[in-house]
């Protein structure tokens, strides 16, 4: 599958540029070259199965309403992001970024994921510490296969 910005520079609109041009109240004329050159984006994964109310980011764009949700190593608590990810959706906020550290972070996400139909964003950096750290017991031992595992999950 293309990337918003391979479509981009190929002049192709795809649904989800329509969608943000009609939102932003711009042309696709004027969108096009800035997705292509990267001083906007569009945030898809062409892996998530839900389809998800996409936002523009990025210089021309309006101002977007992000929401920072997520466990602690001292607060693993889901039902408690479950709720502020809900709250999120229902004041209409245009992203998640879910910052959680504490816990089955993959598991968090993917629960995460299931309730938030909007963009949203992980630090893939931590569930890699926090998987090194449990395996090697020391993150300065964590090797570039414990990132990737992290990066792909």
């Amino acid at each position: 599958m293309a990337t918003q910005m391979s479509s981009a520079r190929r002049g192709i609109a795809t649904d989800e540029m329509k969608r943000v041009a009609k939102d932003e109240d711009v042309t696709l004329d004027w969108l096009l070259p800035k997705i292509a050159s990267g001083s906007i984006i569009i945030p898809s994964n062409n892996v998530r199965p839900q389809k998800i109310h996409n936002v523009g980011i990025g210089k021309g764009m309006k101002t977007k309403v992000n929401v920072n949700i997520g466990t602690s190593t001292l607060n693993v608590n889901v039902e408690e992001e479950v709720e502020k990810a809900k709250v999120a959706v229902k004041y209409h906020a245009d992203t998640i970024m879910d910052l959680s550290d504490g816990g089955d972070v993959g598991s968090i996400r993917r629960t995460l994921l299931d309730t938030a139909p909007i963009t949203f964003g992980t630090v893939p950096i931590y569930e890699a510490y926090n998987f090194g750290v449990e395996k090697h017991k020391n993150p300065l031992d964590i090797t570039e296969d414990d990132y990737l595992k992290a990066f792909e999950n």
